[in-house]
């Protein structure tokens, strides 16, 4: 049990501070990114996929849009014709919608690029950072269309973090930060170029929260209950600012600061949206719960269905249902705060993350389907396993007798590659060897030459599309 928290809490802080890590983890991670365009659209972004999709929820169409370096609005197909850049391959980070000018904004994982798509012509366009860039889930976006991005070095290296606004043309200007070797940096910003830095440096016990006006930066003094790591900054549509930390969400109004304390101990908030009413919503990563703070002060618990496990992104729509991801689940979620009710959208994806995936469908048709259907009124903490919130662990196919199903628990097993993430897989995958294989020899997996064959075999009879 202690190993199986030493990697939750590993891989918590890779999601939830700097995007600066190997994509190792496969390709069953949901959607990094949930953004809703004026038409009632919903737009996806995944980390690990490279794509970019748009969801017509009425319809159920499900339209993907593959990286080009030229205008073809007819790529299907992950290969070098057709104009398709594989330098994509780790994916996208993060979404900003300008419906104003039909323009897409996300970041190159793990990259010093931030990337355009014009949805009118379909053309992909690189824009180059002063260092790597820092990210995930919403991007900020101001009322020009201005997008505005935090680069700097990665991974312990030494250098300054710089504030990068990006105009819908393209063109950059920097703001140096005079911050070095920081970890969790955030950036929000107001319609009106209001913006907000937050992150941490190595020799301080207190994160640090900026105020960027007239393009300088003020020190905001926090209260000293805030630790050392804010999660998530937001802005919402009254101006006000919201930050993420510990097992407390924090308001800014009016030079103030106010705490809310979520109602399940440990949730760890993490990704705020809002609502336009003045609602607050909320991911609770490990709560497994959609919380949200009214405007009253109230603060609502909605779990998500008992087999998915840590909500990622989290978008408001304009008739205020609520859309979030699961960790390990390719499918949307949209919970109505009227009932409680969660429906289901399941997307397609492809059979293998790897350089030998299937051809991606530019577009199809879904169904969504009911979750899970609970009690509108303000929910009491429900733990989704015996003893508390952990997610439930689960035993393989025939462990531990089957030769394979040791193997894998001894070689593979962490919190990126759990049975329960397999069973995610299965009707997923036709072939699991290019996988292995990209574990082996990309992520310089230590498996013994001799278990590989073994590790596919088993993978391959017992979780793949095809079930015996």
């Amino acid at each position: 049990m202690k190993k199986i928290l030493y990697w939750l809490s590993a891989a918590l802080l890779a999601v939830l501070t700097q995007n600066c890590f190997a994509a190792a983890c496969g390709p069953v991670y949901g959607a990094d990114s949930i953004a809703e365009d004026k038409d009632g659209n919903i737009w996806v972004a995944h980390y690990e996929d490279v794509r970019l999709g748009r969801l017509e929820p009425n319809s159920g169409r499900f339209e993907e849009y593959l990286p080009t370096t030229q205008a073809n609005s007819a790529v299907l197909n992950r290969n070098n014709q057709d104009g398709f850049s594989y330098k994509f391959d780790f994916g996208f980070n993060g979404l900003a919608l300008d419906d104003k000018r039909g323009l897409v904004w996300s970041l190159i994982f793990n990259s010093d690029k931030v990337v355009r798509f014009s949805r009118s012509d379909r053309l992909f366009t690189e824009v180059e950072l002063p260092g790597r860039s820092f990210g995930r889930f919403v991007l900020p976006i101001d009322g020009e269309g201005n997008l505005w991005i935090l680069a700097g070095p990665c991974c312990g290296q030494e250098g300054a973090m710089q504030l990068v606004k990006i105009s819908p043309d393209a063109s950059k200007q920097i703001f140096p930060l005079e911050v070095t070797r920081a970890v969790a940096p955030n950036v929000a910003f107001a319609n009106n170029g209001q913006g907000w830095v937050s992150l941490t440096q190595d020799d301080e016990k207190q994160a640090a929260l900026y105020a960027f006006r007239d393009q300088r930066f003020e020190r905001i003094t926090l209260p000293s209950e805030i630790g050392r790591i804010i999660t998530r900054l937001h802005v919402d549509a009254q101006g006000d600012l919201w930050l993420a930390e510990g097992d407390a969400i924090w308001l800014l109004h009016d030079k103030e600061f106010k705490r809310y304390t979520i109602p399940t101990p440990g949730a760890h908030p993490s990704v705020l949206a809002d609502d336009g009413q003045g609602n607050l919503w909320f991911t609770e990563w490990h709560g497994n719960k959609i919380g949200r703070i009214a405007a009253n002060g109230e603060i609502t618990e909605f779990p998500i269905p008992a087999e998915e496990e840590s909500p990622l992104a989290l978008t408001v729509a304009a008739d205020g249902k609520v859309w979030f991801s699961t960790m390990f689940n390719y499918e949307l979620f949209r919970l109505d705060p009227a009932t409680g009710n969660i429906q289901s959208f399941p997307l397609p994806t492809p059979s293998n993350w790897s350089k030998n995936a299937a051809a991606g469908l530019s577009a199809c048709v879904i169904k969504p389907k009911d979750a899970l259907t609970i009690a509108s009124a303000k929910a009491s903490p429900v733990a989704v396993a015996p003893g508390g919130t952990t997610p439930p662990l689960r035993h393989p196919k025939g462990y531990p007798d089957e030769p394979g199903a040791a193997a894998f628990e001894q070689n593979c097993h962490t919190a990126c590659h759990s049975w329960y993430r397999m069973d995610k897989a299965a009707n997923r995958r036709s072939d699991w060897r290019p996988t292995v294989e990209r574990m082996i020899d990309f992520n310089k997996a230590a498996i013994p030459a001799e278990q590989r064959d073994v590790i596919v075999d088993y993978l391959n009879r017992h979780y793949t599309m095809v079930k015996h």
